[in-house]
């Protein structure tokens, strides 16, 4: 490689510079070799994959209590029926639309955790994603997320290596970032690139000084700009490689979460050594006319996630990924008079992978003893810490005690 030196340090910040699209700031880590790995038997490390259900997700009407006796008097308009639902067991079932979950349970490679949540619920939008999203009753007062932290136990101050990627954002979410370590991110791989030549030839040129200069001839702080600006680009040819070349060995449905699963199985099977991949799904707020956003939203959840699933098994990468849903909060227990449920507490996490306990792992709250007015909220039965703990020490391999700042009773959700 020539070393082709950028004239001035002046040269640089007069005419700038808009490297790739990691997020809304540039992290100071980007991959060198890492991304270069082919995917090998060797790249046996275990990924977590987290989707969110932004919007607070009425979990009730997704695995459904149809055998409490309050259930049916308190849903009237977004009530699953008992012919409807796809049951479980005596208490519990899944929503019509979760036919390929249900396939999944049957096949061992699905879990639910019923009633989770943590105490004196946030019912913000904001707050309560923060609190999540930090695993910290501060939110974003806590300063890092929960999978940045974990990444900062397992990396420390190590730059070589992309420990976590969300797909399908500009900005990469609080529980992405760590205080040592954060997360590269992009709506669509083939955007994520360096974008200066639309505009200004001279920021090209510049651009092609930088990508050319070599590690052995940067000095200072200029010299770390170049390097990072090398690198990034490096790992946004790797991505968008692996991406645009990948052949999925399942269908993904034509929906945002599908493409964006379909990456993420790209991804992962192309081999880059990414622990942690996130992406998420709105839509979930309903106050109103619930039942056919939420019928759709199954529909879409479940295509996405199945195709997902099987393309893994086809791949040969399904027994080292484990899947998991959060949202912020669940909704009330009682409809409004709007057709929808308000703002609740508890709500189901759901896990797949075939490393799973398949099954109902808690028990579901009562539909009768409730905290809060105006519809009542369920009352958790497991805090979302132990799932998170418990993911944390037995899939990852990074002590949930140190994340979590306090151990939490683990949930058996893992063989």
């Amino acid at each position: 490689m020539s070393r082709i030196q950028i004239a001035t340090r002046r040269d640089f910040l007069t005419q700038g510079l808009g490297v790739v699209g990691v997020g809304s700031t540039l992290p100071n880590f980007l991959v060198q070799t890492a991304l270069a790995a082919p995917a090998t038997a060797e790249n046996d490390q275990r990924v977590m994959v987290v989707i969110q259900f932004a919007g607070g997700h009425d979990a009730i009407s997704a695995l459904v209590p149809y055998g409490h006796e309050e259930y049916a008097k308190v849903r009237q308009a977004t009530r699953i029926t008992d012919d409807e639902v796809l049951k479980i067991n005596d208490e519990l079932g899944l929503h019509p639309n979760l036919k390929g979950w249900k396939e999944l349970l049957d096949e061992g490679a699905f879990a639910a955790v019923p009633g989770v949540g943590y105490p004196n619920t946030n019912y913000s939008h904001f707050t309560a994603t923060e609190i999540w999203f930090a695993a910290d009753p501060r939110g974003r007062e806590a300063g890092s997320g929960w999978v940045g932290r974990a990444c900062d136990v397992q990396y420390g101050d190590k730059r070589d290596e992309i420990p976590m990627i969300a797909v399908g954002t500009e900005k990469a979410p609080l529980s992405l970032t760590g205080r040592q370590q954060a997360a590269v991110c992009f709506n669509d791989p083939q955007t994520f690139r360096y974008r200066g030549d639309r505009n200004d030839p001279k920021r090209t040129e510049l651009y092609r000084k930088l990508s050319l200069t070599t590690p052995e001839s940067m000095k200072g702080n200029i010299d770390w700009v170049s390097q990072v600006s090398v690198t990034a680009n490096e790992a946004s040819e790797e991505v968008r490689r692996l991406a645009g070349s990948y052949k999925a060995k399942a269908e993904y449905p034509s929906t945002s979460l599908g493409r964006n699963m379909q990456v993420i199985a790209g991804l992962i099977s192309g081999g880059l050594k990414t622990r942690v991949y996130w992406t998420s799904i709105g839509g979930f707020d309903t106050h109103r006319g619930q039942r056919l956003r939420h019928d759709s939203l199954m529909t879409q959840i479940n295509d996405a996630v199945v195709a997902f699933q099987k393309d893994l098994t086809q791949q040969g990468q399904a027994e080292r990924v484990l899947t998991l849903t959060m949202s912020e909060f669940g909704r009330r227990v009682k409809e409004n008079g709007s057709e929808g449920t308000d703002h609740g507490a508890a709500a189901s996490m759901f896990l797949f992978g075939p490393q799973l306990k398949p099954g109902i792992h808690g028990e579901h709250p009562s539909l009768t003893d409730l905290q809060g007015g105006g519809g009542g909220s369920l009352k958790h039965t497991t805090d979302f810490r132990s799932v998170y703990g418990t993911i944390l020490d037995k899939w990852l391999g990074v002590s949930g005690e140190a994340v979590l700042g306090e151990k939490f009773p683990a949930v058996d959700l893992l063989a």
